[in-house]
């Protein structure tokens, strides 16, 4: 199981995360059979001031996130599931106030208890400098977390395991989960998260912002 990571960089510099309802599909890959997997790839730009939010709900799929000099959020997405759960399960993007919401995976009341409603997606999304981020991913790679001055709050469960890597200029890292030290330096740190460096990797960089690990 990967991590359940909710990634909340606050006051964010740049930042970059290796993690709508039917809104222009760019490009259908291959028609396919009644049950095969098809792709489709969708882009949309939303306006977003910098200092606010960014909050991307996923499931499965990678997510990158990088911090830009444009005034808007240009997101680009490729989804892959079967024809039917694609046309079902729609990826959906709106604005609440300051915040625009990226859902990987939306569906209507009907469907709710569907064990058949996750549509792999990946993410590669531009946002303006000064954005926050809150990420939820299931089993989603976030990688590459960086920001400047501001800070990190990662939150994963209690079951997480993986690798840390932590680089930095003059910030601090802690963590309220347990961390075992590999490489322990003042500008860089690697360590082992619960134990095992098994479900995946957690890298992050700042230049003089705190990150804290914690449930």
């Amino acid at each position: 199981m990967g991590f359940n990571a909710r990634v909340r960089p606050r006051a964010t510099s740049t930042a970059r995360a290796t993690t709508l309802m039917a809104f222009a599909l760019c490009a259908l890959v291959a028609p396919a059979a009644s049950g095969q997997t098809e792709t489709r790839h969708v882009n949309r730009v939303v306006k977003l001031e910098p200092g606010g939010t960014l909050r991307l709900k996923t499931f499965s799929g990678r997510v990158t996130i990088t911090g830009t000099d444009r005034q808007d959020v240009a997101i680009d997405a490729v989804r892959r599931a079967p024809r039917e759960r694609l046309d079902r399960i729609t990826l959906d993007i709106h604005t609440e106030g300051s915040t625009v919401v990226v859902e990987a995976n939306h569906r209507n009341g009907s469907d709710s208890h569907d064990r058949d409603n996750v549509v792999e997606t990946d993410f590669d999304i531009e946002v303006p400098t000064r954005t926050n981020l809150e990420v939820t991913g299931f089993s989603s790679p976030i990688d590459d977390v960086q920001t400047f001055s501001g800070g990190i709050d990662l939150h994963v469960p209690e079951s997480a395991r993986g690798s840390v890597a932590f680089d930095t200029f003059s910030g601090q890292l802690t963590s309220g989960m347990p961390l075992t030290l590999g490489v322990g330096r003042r500008r860089s740190l690697r360590a082992t998260l619960g134990g095992s460096d098994s479900d995946g990797a957690i890298t992050l960089k700042t230049f003089s912002g705190n990150v804290r690990i914690d449930r």
